[in-house]
């Protein structure tokens, strides 16, 4: 391509993106500039030392002058351990004080944090493991045990108490080692190998993701932050780094809590939660039971919810019932770029019609956003491949080189110097009557389901792991806007179904289950020879 059409051609993507990147008008508002995430802990913690930093309910509640000082011990002890800048430490954990003064800790100390789901198969868990090579993992979970190869640190009786590091010096710790561009944490998604894939965030992606989220949603020290999403789960990044950045009250949920929809509700009414934070399809569990009332979200002023699509004829009852008390804004973003990349305001407008999903609205100023079919931007309405660059994108997958070439490319309307991007998968229109993005659908077979993003190539490996498997597909079906997972599979004619669904639960996490398969001879083929999924998406999913 010539040199002049290239430019003629950036010079319309920079029209077009004017519209929907409100960077220019992106004002800075840091009072200060920190290297990293504990610089920028340090001073909330200066400022305010003697304010709940979480609190667990009753006279259990943990200031941030106290989280600071084991925080330090737990980094001296770490360094004790042989935990070096750059190392990773892993953290199985349920929500007791422990986790959070892992994480920060090893902030502290420049390692790489990164959670594991004490549920999941120790098979997955494993291979988690085997990409890290972790320095330690801390675990309260002794059937998980068996999956790490790594020194384990048993936490099952501190909750309160840190036996292990209370001998410790708690003065602050020397953070000279510690740079923007270090690895902060490793959050891992779903897979298409089959292995799951681990988004390295870097503490300069999450000091631009903490400042925009306090900035935007006017978050103070009075707002008491729900933990709702496990710790694994991206959506936490808000969560944690949002409240103890912000100088607020991070108030930790239980896994039997949020399985109970009436002791949720009463414990965001108990601790007077201010900001709530969940996949929609937690939302949508609460209506359907009946337990989303005016008067026990009284306390709560907004409501994010992201993850997956919030259809609008569900939304508008929640909409409907807190309309005047709370707000709801409708937020998207990719793992690979820091948890968010855009937030909407729901209003009245968006129920003019009750079709589909409302609208993504505009990208966070952290956020270049371009749409593009292969390397050529489209023109407004016609629906392309979100790409995103910006401060926010993270380093890339930890040891995936592979991947991470595929997916965190060079800019390809930028010939002039190294500008990295990172290709979402995600296909949006931009609306040229109301300029909103829109989600429109994945680009290749990452679906969303029950608010995590799973990569359908990673049932299908667990599938043609079991015995008698020869082939295997993985499909989404979507009905009044639920989601299942459907397997297809070619086997022996003896192989049960309800056999398989149990067999491939000790390769997948809960929610990858299919929860329903199909049992063939043989799998159908198009004319090149290769599966025809549209056939079984045809038969077996619509």
């Amino acid at each position: 391509m010539g040199v002049s059409v290239f430019e003629a051609r950036r010079g319309t993507l920079i029209k077009q993106l004017s519209r929907f990147s409100n960077a220019d008008r992106f004002k800075p508002f840091m009072h200060k500039y920190f290297y990293n995430v504990p610089q920028m802990f340090a001073d909330v913690v200066r400022r305010y030392s003697d304010r709940p930093a979480i609190r667990f309910g009753g006279s259990q509640c943990v200031d941030y002058r106290r989280l600071d000082a084991l925080s330090n011990q737990m980094a001296r002890f770490l360094i004790d351990q042989g935990v070096r800048p750059g190392d990773r430490v892993g953290i199985c954990l349920e929500k007791t004080l422990v986790p959070y003064v892992v994480v920060l800790g090893a902030l502290k100390v420049g390692a790489c944090y990164f959670a594991l789901d004490p549920r999941s198969p120790s098979v997955r868990n494993r291979r988690i493991l085997e990409q890290c090579g972790a320095k330690l993992v801390f675990s309260d979970n002794a059937a998980a045990d068996e999956a790490f190869d790594s020194p384990v640190v048993r936490c099952d009786a501190w909750e309160h108490d840190f036996p292990l590091v209370l001998g410790y010096d708690a003065s602050e710790v020397d953070l000279a080692a510690i740079d923007g561009s270090s690895p902060a944490y490793i959050m891992f998604t779903s897979g298409s190998t089959g292995t799951p894939k681990g988004a390295v965030i870097s503490h300069a992606n999450l000091l631009h993701f903490a400042h925009w989220a306090r900035r935007q949603y006017r978050f103070t020290p009075e707002d008491r932050h729900t933990h709702l999403n496990p710790i694994y789960f991206d959506n936490s990044v808000f969560d944690i780094y949002s409240t103890l950045l912000s100088g607020g009250s991070l108030v930790p949920f239980t896994s039997d809590v949020l399985t109970d929809p009436a002791a949720l509700v009463r414990r965001i009414e108990d601790m007077r939660c201010t900001v709530y934070f969940s996949v929609p399809s937690l939302l949508m569990y609460l209506q359907v039971m009946k337990q989303i009332r005016r008067d026990a979200f009284r306390s709560v002023r907004a409501i994010l919810f992201g993850g997956e699509g919030y259809p609008k004829v569900k939304l508008k009852s929640l909409y409907d019932e807190l309309k005047g008390q709370t707000e709801l804004f409708n937020v998207y973003g990719p793992t690979e770029c820091t948890c968010i990349c855009s937030s909407y305001a729901i209003s009245d407008a968006d129920f003019i019609d009750l079709d589909g999903l409302p609208p993504l609205g505009e990208l966070i100023p952290n956020f270049r956003g371009y749409l593009l079919d292969g390397e050529s931007p489209v023109a407004d309405g016609e629906t392309a491949e979100l790409c995103l660059g910006g401060p926010s994108v993270g380093l890339g997958y930890y040891g995936q080189g592979e991947q991470t070439r595929g997916a965190f490319v060079q800019n390809p309307l930028n010939p002039h110097y190294n500008e990295t991007i990172y290709r979402t998968g995600d296909l949006v229109r931009r609306d040229p009557l109301d300029g909103k993005l829109y989600f429109v659908g994945r680009q290749d077979l990452q679906v969303k389901h029950q608010g995590y993003r799973v990569e359908l190539e990673e049932i299908q490996h667990a599938l043609l792991a079991l015995e008698g498997v020869d082939e295997a597909v993985a499909l989404q079906q979507k009905q009044d806007q639920h989601s299942r997972i459907v397997a297809i599979v070619a086997a022996r004619s003896d192989s049960d179904p309800r056999r398989l669904k149990q067999q491939v639960a000790a390769h997948v996490p809960a929610y990858m289950v299919p929860d329903k398969i199909h049992v063939l001879d043989a799998m159908p083929k198009n004319a090149n020879g290769k599966t025809d999924r549209q056939w079984l998406m045809r038969k077996y999913a619509a």
